[in-house]
C-alpha cells in the first residue's frame, strides 16, 4: 500500500506542466543555495549557484523519488519472499514504472518523456540497492560474529562438563 501511494505521488509530480515542475524545483534549488551561502560553501554568486545547481536538484529529485519507490516495494515484497527475489522484483517494477512515467509525461504540456530520465531514476534505484546491500552485509557480519561467540561459549560449557564428568 505505501508503494502505491508513493507511485501516486510520483505520478502527481509528473502530471505537472513543465512550468510548474520547473518552478517547484527552482524553489528547492533557491533554498539549497541559501543554505550553502550561509555556510560559505561554493562561490559567492547566487545566480551562478542557481544555474549550476538547478539541474542537479531536478535530477536528484528523480533519483530520490525512485530510491524511495524501490525501498517501499522491496520492504513490501520482503514480507512474503526472499530478499534477493524481493530485490529483483522491486528493481523490475521500478524500471517499468519509470518507463511508464516518462511515457505519461509525453502527454503533459511542455513536458517530454526522456529515456535519460529513466536512467537517472534507475540510478536512484541502484543507489538504494547499494545502501541496502551494505547495510545487509554489515548486519550479516555482526550476526556471524554473534553466532561464533555463542558457539565458542557453548563449546566451553561442553568442555567443562566433559572435564567434570
Amino acid at each position: 500500500m505505501p508503494s502505491a501511494v508513493w507511485m501516486y505521488v510520483i505520478f502527481s509530480f509528473s502530471d505537472q506542466v513543465g512550468e510548474a515542475s520547473a518552478g517547484l524545483s527552482l524553489k528547492v534549488t533557491e533554498k539549497v543555495v541559501e543554505i550553502l551561502m550561509k555556510l560559505h560553501i561554493g562561490p559567492n554568486d547566487y545566480y551562478y549557484m542557481i544555474e549550476v545547481l538547478h539541474p542537479l536538484v531536478r535530477k536528484g529529485a528523480h533519483m530520490a523519488e525512485y530510491a524511495i519507490l524501490f525501498l517501499l516495494l522491496f520492504l513490501s515484497f520482503l514480507a512474503t519472499t526472499l530478499a534477493t527475489r524481493s530485490m529483483a522484483i522491486s528493481i523490475i517494477i521500478s524500471f517499468i514504472y519509470a518507463c511508464a512515467d516518462e511515457f505519461h509525461q509525453t502527454f503533459v504540456d511542455s513536458r517530454a518523456g526522456q529515456f535519460t530520465d529513466v536512467c537517472v531514476d534507475m540510478t536512484g534505484v541502484l543507489a538504494m540497492v547499494t545502501v541496502l546491500l551494505i547495510v545487509y552485509s554489515g548486519w550479516q557480519i555482526h550476526h556471524e560474529k554473534k553466532l561464533e561467540k555463542e558457539r565458542r561459549k557453548a563449546e566451553e560449557i561442553r568442555n567443562r562438563r566433559r572435564r567434570t564428568a
